[in-house]
């Protein structure tokens, strides 16, 4: 991969497109980017990570301000980088997200957000083709051609010497972290945590397979057991000694028995098995024994069956021949009845005949009475109407003497009085219905009136109410408009209170800042003077390595060096006779590493605050504060007179709607309260109408109602009873047939019997209670002597089957008891048998089954012990457990491998910084109880000595970790698909150099051109502006930093 050009707009501290055309800066394979600081060095490195990955490097995307604050406000933030990945060419344009000025004047917030944008393309044939516009697609399709990510592409392409400086001296935890950032070896963990999961979910199943099979054996013990105790054992495996059936297995049973149960096999198939058969051979002794009980208690059950039947015979003999001699004095003492009851029986067959005349005779009596009483009534209404000489006389004198008119005798009065009563109803329906309109008119003349007043009165409201209409309308237009004001208003004072709250934690940030960036200033002082001590005491100690020797020898004894006895010119002791101690240059090499960690913590403490009080700056921070509370009060007042108008424009607008809706009202009332008006006067006129015609064609007053109703009510009295005296004496003449009917058949019934009259039929006839209770009686009775003479029969055959045809002695109660006794006895043996056999053979059952379960359980058991043990020695194994002594798990082996392959490819570019002193090795052994693998050491070769990366000086160490940065940039590059970086910057750490290391790493850095490479040095170091003759120079002004392209002689002594 190759840069070719560049160019920024707006972008980091440049205001105006700067173009940077690399092929011509790095024509000569190696140039200087430099300038004063903040003058924006590391934001052309920052533009070209942004191009590429859409993102800077480091804490400074965290600020997310991108946008140059120098740049005009229209200005937007661009760059364009055009780069080469093997013969593949392309541009890609990036813009972060920025706030451009609105276009409107009215807009609440005064910026618009614009989005990122992204547009990347592709030359082919010589012209530009789009690829894609998409921030996420553009930015797969870079890291897809350059086959790393963002942060790869920061330790590979732009080397930062300050982190790598911390690489080598880092521990093994911080190590790792950066390691496995730039391989990606996280899947390694992931299968070490697999494989964890995988031997615990094994090991999981085995236990769940183990408890049930210790669950079935359990259950096997526990039934055994049972069956033991139900045969009266104390232990199973006295079963079996008991089922043995030869001496060598009663010798083997009782050997089993003097085992302790816990030193048995009492769980395995084997002895399940022993163990159900010696129990089938105690269930078939248990089953002969059953079966003699059996036999046993059906002849105790028919002996006591025998006794019961004789003892109970004796017993029934006894009461049937008590009962017989009460049936016979009862019957001789119901005689008298019998013959009343029979006298009542004949007497019943009349009953019908009786009732019917008695009935008929009275029936005639009260139909002639009713007749009689008809007719009275009916004289007395008909006089009054002038109709009475038209009722017939009647006489009633008792139903065998009355003497009473014919029905039709009522014809001629009830052809006169229907006649007379069709004309007074036909004149009085007159009457009422001229009334009846006379009232109807007046009444619709009345509301005529009244509903043409309320039409005017609602014509009077629908003309205040339209004045009011008017008024509302006018004023809707202003209220609008000023209420459309309300939320401009606002989204103003909002704004107003933000910056008045950024004014004030700007200023509390830019003092934090201050105050932070002089915490760092003396923290990085104190660093400078605790390293420079420590490297003098170092530098001390390593010049009085000889003299320290030299005081050891002895005269006589061998040198530790050489082994010699002679010691010629031993090396003298320093000139204040004082050493330098090792734990003097270690508690100096610790207070070094102290005052570092504490200037890196004060320095990033400052870059936050101050990228804190920039961004607070941004939102206008630096604002007047006098001017910005002006425009939040401006607003405020706006926002309230809009709100005022807002409300009183609700109210206005909800009462127009209001007024128009009642005009509406209004108006549908006024047309229906008229139509109703017209309707009534029409209504009137008709009415008058009809009046007229009635008295047009009546023949009498159509006044005389009164009249007219009292004739016409005594007219349908007469009529009605009329009616009602026709009825009785109809009703008398068929009672009369009926009673002579029922007097005819009454005399025909009698004769032939022994009954003379009528009354003595009704004499000889009981009560029906007395009748019914007489008949059950002797009923009861004569059933009584039935069963008994049953009974007598059933006795006497059963008699005749006793032995020599006579009955048998009776048993006494001694006799039955001591039966009974014995057949219970017998049952409850046999009862107790079967619940044991019961019991037993479910204990069989049981054990069958638990016997073929634990045999599977067994067989499936093998296969999970084996998987158990081979997942979890893979897991120890992946884990760094186990026979690993180095302890050393699967991702630091591979880790382990890359920083082998780092150091290897870092030692080639060291041996050329440091004419071949250093080289760096991986070290993999342990340290103390933490685990191996990534410890990294430096060989001196003038020493031959192996010693920690710390104790190098700060030239040493800028030149080991430029190596060590070069070296893991090749390794990641080669890791990464072999992409060729054909363009790389370094950043800074040059001034730490004497002037023959910065001759030697010059020289390595050269090394790097080959193969057409280009390498940028980013450096404030004076004599590299005189080495290197391409440099890209950066300037600052108070409008912005430019970028130059100068010679080196073109530069200014």
């Amino acid at each position: 991969m190759r840069i070719h050009r560049l160019e920024m707009q707006a972008f980091g501290p440049f205001a105006d497109r700067q173009k940077i055309d690399f092929d011509e800066l790095g024509a000569q394979g190696l140039f200087l980017l430099n300038g004063p600081t903040g003058a924006g060095k590391t934001s052309v490195l920052d533009a070209i990570c942004f191009a590429l990955y859409g993102a800077v490097p480091g804490a400074r995307q965290e600020a997310r301000k991108l946008r140059s604050d120098h740049a005009a406000p229209g200005v937007p933030p661009e760059v364009v980088l055009e780069f080469s990945a093997g013969p593949r060419r392309f541009t890609v344009v990036r813009s972060p997200q920025w706030e451009r000025p609105a276009k409107r004047a009215g807009s609440a917030r005064g910026t618009v957000t614009e989005q990122a944008k992204t547009l990347l393309s592709e030359q082919v044939d010589g012209e530009w083709v789009q690829k894609t516009a998409r921030n996420d697609e553009a930015a797969a399709e870079i890291q897809q051609l350059l086959g790393m990510s963002r942060e790869q592409f920061t330790r590979v392409v732009m080397l930062p010497q300050g982190d790598f400086a911390a690489f080598l001296r880092a521990d093994v935890t911080s190590r790792a972290e950066l390691l496995q950032r730039l391989f990606g070896t996280w899947h390694y963990e992931e299968v070490e945590r697999e494989l964890k999961l995988q031997a615990d979910d094994a090991k999981a199943e085995l236990a769940q397979a183990q408890t049930s099979v210790d669950l079935l054996r359990a259950q096997a013990r526990n039934e055994a057991a049972r069956c033991a105790k139900l045969l009266g054992r104390e232990d199973p495996q006295e079963l079996v000694q008991a089922a043995a059936g030869d001496t060598a297995e009663a010798a083997d049973a009782q050997t089993a028995a003097a085992v302790p149960p816990s030193q048995r096999a009492e769980t395995g198939s084997d002895w399940l098995r022993t163990v159900r058969e010696a129990l089938a051979g105690h269930l078939s002794t248990l089953k002969a024994a059953q079966a003699v009980r059996t036999v046993t208690l059906a002849d105790a059950e028919a002996f006591l069956h025998k006794l019961e039947a004789r003892r109970a015979r004796g017993l029934a003999v006894l009461q049937l021949e008590a009962e017989e001699r009460e049936l016979a004095r009862r019957q001789s003492s119901s005689l008298p009845q019998r013959a009343a009851l029979e006298s009542h029986t004949r007497a019943e067959g009349l009953r019908g005949y009786l009732d019917a005349f008695a009935s008929a005779e009275a029936g005639a009596g009260k139909s002639a009475a009713a007749a009689v009483e008809a007719l009275t009534e009916l004289r007395k209404a008909a006089g009054p109407a002038g109709l009475g000489d038209l009722v017939p006389d009647a006489e009633y004198q008792g139903s065998g003497s009355s003497v009473l008119p014919e029905a039709d005798a009522l014809q001629g009065l009830e052809e006169r009085t229907a006649k007379e009563t069709t004309a007074a109803e036909n004149a009085l329906a007159d009457a009422e219905r001229a009334a009846a309109l006379d009232r109807q008119a007046a009444g619709e003349r009345s509301r005529e009136t009244s509903l043409r007043a309320e039409a005017a009165a609602a014509e009077e409201k629908a003309d205040e109410l339209r004045i009011e209409q008017e008024s509302l309308r006018t004023d809707l237009p202003r209220l609008r408009a000023l209420a459309a004001g309300t939320e401009p208003a606002r989204r103003r004072m909002e704004d107003a209170d933000k910056v008045l709250a950024a004014i004030e934690a700007f200023t509390e940030a830019q003092a934090a800042a201050a105050a932070s960036a002089e915490k760092a200033a003396l923290s990085r002082q104190r660093y400078q003077d605790a390293r420079e001590e420590w490297q003098n005491l170092l530098q001390l100690r390593l010049d009085q390595a000889a003299a320290e020797l030299a005081s050891s020898l002895e005269p006589g004894e061998g040198c530790p060096v050489c082994g010699s006895e002679a010691h010629p010119s031993p090396a003298p002791l320093p000139e204040d006779g004082k050493f330098v101690t090792r734990e003097e240059e270690s508690a100096a090499r610790t207070a070094a590493r102290n005052a570092e960690r504490s200037w890196e913590g004060a320095r990033t403490a400052a870059e936050t605050d101050a990228s804190h009080a920039a961004a607070l700056q941004a939102q206008g921070g630096d604002s007047d504060p006098g001017e910005s509370r002006i425009a939040r009060d401006q607003a405020a007042e706006d926002l309230r007179a809009a709100e005022e108008a807002a409300a009183i424009l609700a109210v206005s607008e909800e009462r127009l709607q209001e007024v128009e809706t009642e005009l509406g009202r209004l108006g549908e009332k006024r047309s229906g309260l008229l139509q109703e008006a017209a309707q009534a006067q029409a209504r009137a006129s008709a009415a008058q109408e009809e009046i007229e015609e009635l008295a047009r064609r009546g023949s009498a007053e159509l006044t005389e109602t009164a009249e007219l109703s009292d004739r016409l009510e005594r007219l349908r009295t007469v009529r009605r009873l009329t009616a009602s005296a026709r009825t009785g004496l109809q009703g008398f003449q068929q009672a009369a047939v009926f009673r002579e009917e029922a007097e005819a058949s009454l005399a025909h019934a009698l004769d032939g019997t022994e009954f003379a009259d009528a009354a003595a039929a009704r004499k000889a006839l009981l009560p029906a209670d007395e009748a019914g209770a007489l008949c059950r009686e002797l009923e009861a009775l004569d059933a009584q002597a039935a069963r008994l003479a049953l009974r007598r029969e059933n006795e006497d055959a059963l008699a005749a089957l006793d032995s020599d045809g006579a009955p048998e002695q009776m048993p006494d109660e001694e006799d039955v008891a001591e039966a009974s006794e014995a057949a219970g006895a017998a049952r409850r043996a046999v009862s107790d048998g079967a619940v044991q056999i019961g019991q037993l053979e479910g204990s069989a059952g049981t054990l069958e089954e638990l016997g073929a379960q634990l045999a599977v359980a067994e067989e499936e058991l093998q296969p999970l012990h084996s998987r158990h043990e081979l997942l979890q020695s893979l897991s120890d194994t992946a884990r760094g457990n186990g026979e690993n002594n180095y302890r050393m798990a699967l991702s630091t082996y591979v880790l382990a491998a890359r920083l082998e392959q780092v150091a290897a490819a870092a030692t080639e570019r060291l041996a050329a910084m440091t004419a071949g002193r250093y080289s760096l090795v991986h070290d993999d052994s342990r340290s103390g109880n933490r685990r191996a693998g990534l410890g990294l050491h430096v060989i001196d070769d003038w020493t031959g000595v192996r010693r920690d990366t710390s104790t190098l000086s700060g030239g040493e160490s800028f030149m080991a970790s430029l190596a060590l940065a070069l070296g893991l940039a090749d390794v990641v590059q080669q890791e990464s698909g072999g992409t060729s970086m054909e363009t790389l910057f370094v950043d800074e750490g040059f001034g730490s150099l004497d002037e023959e290391a910065l001759e030697q790493v010059m020289d390595a850095l050269e090394g790097l051109r080959d193969g057409g490479r280009v390498v940028g040095l980013v450096s404030h170091v004076a004599e590299m502006k005189l080495r290197i003759a391409a440099q890209l120079q950066i300037t600052r002004g108070r409008n912005g930093s430019t970028v130059r392209y100068r010679a080196a002689e073109a530069l200014p002594a």
